[in-house]
């Protein structure tokens, strides 16, 4: 878990807050398969950790509920929904919260998928490639190497991250929070964004929270990382 800003009672009362969730571990997270458009269901696993993160928020007041449009994403909303103590808005299924696209690397091993985008960048393994050229960088490496080149660019899932904050923002008033459930590659990047210097930021646990001010889209904030 990091932290990373301290509010003051004032912003605390007017903020916009997002309690960002990444889905529950699913078969092809358990394989170690490269899953980003491609979907598959919850693991017994996946379902428990959704179960304990709607535990965790039962008693947050949630104005706006959404998640990405992909099956493991919302089956994850949904549970999360389910533990509430209080009424829960209808959620909405957003495609911008959707997990970066792999295009044809969707399904293969994850370790030999990075051995070959890495390959010509004189690295073999993931977490050294990113560190070596960020977490950005990595997604158009990736476009490169997909024989089809539909893999999503850094540009283009920058674009829908910045289109989703302001989504966000937009559904909520001052005071009011979202519940969100979205992808790890995809909270990542958010996080790396939202962070000043953009540190390499770890990958967020599966049914783990991230709380977002997004009261200024433009300037939205991490309140703490990976919970």
């Amino acid at each position: 878990m990091l932290k990373l800003k301290q509010f003051n009672l004032s912003e605390a009362v007017n903020m916009k807050t997002v309690y960002l969730v990444r889905h529950g571990q699913t078969l092809l997270n358990h394989f170690n398969k490269m899953q980003g458009w491609v979907d598959s269901p919850l693991t017994e696993l996946g379902q428990q950790q959704a179960a304990t993160t709607g535990n965790k928020l039962a008693n947050v007041a949630f104005s706006y509920a959404a998640s990405s449009d992909l099956g493991r994403a919302m089956d994850t909303l949904d549970i999360i929904l389910a533990q509430q103590t209080q009424p829960t808005p209808i959620p909405e299924r957003l495609l911008d919260l959707r997990e970066a696209y792999f295009g044809s690397f969707e399904g293969l091993d994850s370790k030999l998928t990075w051995n070959m985008i890495g390959g010509p960048q004189g690295f073999r393994h993931q977490p050294d490639l990113v560190e070596r050229y960020g977490i950005l960088k990595i997604r158009d490496f990736m476009n490169a190497a997909d024989s089809f080149h539909e893999a999503e660019t850094g540009e283009q899932l920058a674009q829908r991250i910045n289109q989703a904050l302001i989504h966000l923002s937009n559904s909520l008033e001052d005071g009011q929070a979202a519940i969100v459930v979205s992808h790890g590659t995809y909270i990542r990047t958010l996080a790396t964004l939202l962070t000043p210097g953009q540190p390499v930021m770890p990958q967020p646990n599966n049914g783990s929270i991230t709380r977002l001010d997004v009261t200024d889209p433009n300037n939205a904030q991490i309140i703490k990382y990976n919970e």
